[in-house]
């Protein structure tokens, strides 16, 4: 994700061990029209805080990116959906889905580590509902940290169209 500013080395940057992690949503973040092998796609981000920590005590975070789109295809609704444990009814898609109310959710996701010549990432390969210690679904268990700072809300915050635009390379 270019819009997170990061200032150390990428290849040191700690990743979390692969396989499943407890989790809350954290972010939800615009990050417009950018082009794809498909063509430009509005992106969306969405952004988890793990309740794992790195040696120096820090939650790590890591992010997804989804065309954004709820059709009953898309990669987008067939992730919030498992996570949310039921699908969208009918009214609820025609009144569409503010992603700025998941924000706070529970999560459990399965990282998966890749790694390139330059450093290994940790991806999101699938989530699904938290749940607590009795095994019900609880999706406000978990509470963030508080050591992340929203997208939005950082200095040098560029808006959606700004930030595509110098994503797809057409800043002058």
């Amino acid at each position: 994700m270019s819009d997170l500013i990061i200032t150390e080395d990428p290849s040191n940057y700690p990743v979390p061990d692969e396989g499943l992690h407890s989790a809350v949503l954290v972010d939800a973040v615009n990050l417009g029209t950018l082009e794809t092998p498909w063509g430009p796609k509005e992106k969306i981000s969405l952004v988890w805080e793990l309740q794992s920590t790195d040696e120096e005590g820090k939650h790590f975070i890591v992010g997804k990116r989804f065309t954004r789109s709820l059709n009953e295809k898309a990669s987008l609704r067939r992730f919030i959906e498992k996570w949310r444990g039921i699908k969208y009814t009918p009214a609820e898609l025609q009144q569409g889905i503010d992603l700025e109310n998941l924000i706070g959710m529970s999560a459990t996701l399965f990282i998966v580590l890749n790694e390139t010549e330059e450093r290994i990432y940790a991806n999101i390969e699938s989530v699904l509902s938290y749940k607590n210690r009795h095994g019900d679904i609880d999706h406000f268990a978990l509470k963030p940290s508080g050591e992340y700072i929203r997208v939005i809300h950082r200095e040098g915050y560029k808006e959606p169209e700004e930030y595509a635009e110098s994503v797809n390379g057409q800043e002058d």
